[in-house]
């Protein structure tokens, strides 16, 4: 693991129905939600179509940013099902069947067990089975000296609801995923305009320097007259140790604009 602070993470989305826009990605922002609750550091979110050479190098590159990559989509039984194969051409190990996914396979299936259904126990050699209720979560350590990256690999379904039932394991099993500090969130809102605003953040940002995260998101809301009303939400994270550096922040920005400038979140008009 990392000898960061703040653990890190990175994930990567398989399938050309997700690059073709026939379906909508939901799975990278539930992960991004549960490892902000973990103080996991999201590092980064890549997407690539059904090719093993794509797969391949944008594993390779999480895994040389962060400590934990988790993948999504490609484990089925279908032609263009190629997850498993990918990850073992690009660590370099051989694909092989796992005895406990194969038997488990075999009870589901019966007589009616195709090769096509078998081969989803076939999996990278080293790859190990987190118990849950149904399918198994899979988990590939990259730590031997002959392995191109240094981080864990969480092999995750496609399909959300599965996704989401596979993390949710995870999180709740004990030892299982790393936890860090966490961060701390202050939030305004202004009803400035983000042109006018940009200079006070940036004055901010140089005063207190690394450590601490600004981020500004213009919102529009609709009153009863049917008027529109803009306003900007802005939000200041920093370690949870350094809490008091976000909430300063906050104040001197709050301070600096003066009440007539900020408004209410749940009522900006």
């Amino acid at each position: 693991m990392s000898t960061q602070t703040s653990p890190t993470a990175g994930l990567l989305l398989i399938g050309d129905e997700l690059l073709s826009g026939k379906i909508r990605d939901e799975n990278g922002h539930h992960l991004a939600k549960v490892l902000r609750r973990l103080g996991i550091a999201f590092v980064e979110m890549a997407m690539v179509g059904d090719d093993a050479e794509a797969i391949g190098e944008a594993l390779l590159r999480l895994g040389r940013r962060a400590d934990l990559v988790f993948t999504s989509g490609g484990v089925g039984p279908t032609h263009d099902d190629i997850t498993m194969a990918s990850i073992a051409a690009a660590t370099g190990r051989p694909l092989v069947q796992h005895p406990q996914m194969a038997a488990s396979l075999r009870k589901h299936y019966g007589e009616d067990l195709s090769d096509a259904a078998l081969s989803m126990a076939d999996v990278p050699e080293g790859t190990t089975l987190r118990g849950s209720k149904g399918w198994p979560v899979l988990r590939l350590d990259l730590d031997r000296d002959a392995d191109p990256v240094r981080s864990r690999l969480y092999i995750l379904p496609g399909v959300p609801s599965l996704f989401r039932a596979k993390l949710e394991h995870l999180e709740v099993a004990p030892g299982e995923l790393p936890r860090g500090e966490g961060w701390h969130l202050a939030l305004l809102h202004t009803t400035l305009d983000e042109s006018k605003l940009a200079p006070h953040l940036d004055a901010l940002l140089a005063k207190h320097g690394e450590g601490l995260d600004i981020g500004s998101y213009p919102r529009w809301s609709r009153a009863e007259d049917g008027s529109v009303a803009y306003h900007v939400r802005i939000t200041f994270e920093a370690p949870s140790d350094r809490a008091a550096l976000a909430d300063a922040a906050r104040d001197e920005l709050a301070a600096t604009l003066g009440p007539d400038s900020l408004c209410d979140a749940e009522n900006p008009i």
